[in-house]
């Protein structure tokens, strides 16, 4: 079970949760691929020692990518906005709906075109939260803004 999942409320329901973008998974699995073929190469070759090394690099970049992913989550639900980071250690952000003032959407061109960018959310009484990148920056500010809307009718 999730994090998200297990801190859910009674009368909570989870209504978002952000994804990372392809490109991410896209690097990692690149760069996994691209340490083995090397590594390969040089194995054949009888460079053994660089072989292994060229396989080690290729297994760090798919950790370094993949390890962020694995431990971040990001949701919302229709009372809070949720960031956690961490797998063993743990760190959180959360900010009531009621609470958010700005949601700001930050996408380049490339972003556009590519569905990613970031979300940074502004309060009443909390640190801003600056979500890293992600897939569809715009679903996640649409059900921020519903959630705060739906709030502010009394319908969550």
């Amino acid at each position: 079970m999730s994090y998200i999942e297990h801190s859910l409320g009674r009368d909570e329901t989870l209504r978002y949760r952000a994804h990372f973008s392809w490109l991410y998974y896209a690097a990692a699995w690149g760069g996994l691929l691209v340490g083995a073929a090397v590594g390969l190469s040089l194995y054949v070759r009888d460079y053994h020692w660089i072989a292994a090394l060229a396989a080690i690099a290729g297994l760090a970049a798919f950790v370094s990518i993949m390890g962020p992913i694995w431990a971040t989550e990001i949701g919302v639900t229709n009372q809070r906005l949720i960031y956690k980071r961490g797998l063993v250690a743990r760190a959180t952000k959360e900010v009531e709906l009621r609470c958010i003032e700005v949601v700001d959407l930050e996408q380049s061109l490339l972003g556009r075109l590519l569905d990613y960018g970031r979300v940074g959310v502004h309060g009443t009484g909390v640190a801003d939260i600056v979500l890293p990148s992600m897939a569809d920056p715009l679903g996640l500010r649409r059900a921020l803004q519903d959630g705060i809307a739906a709030l502010q009718r009394g319908t969550t």
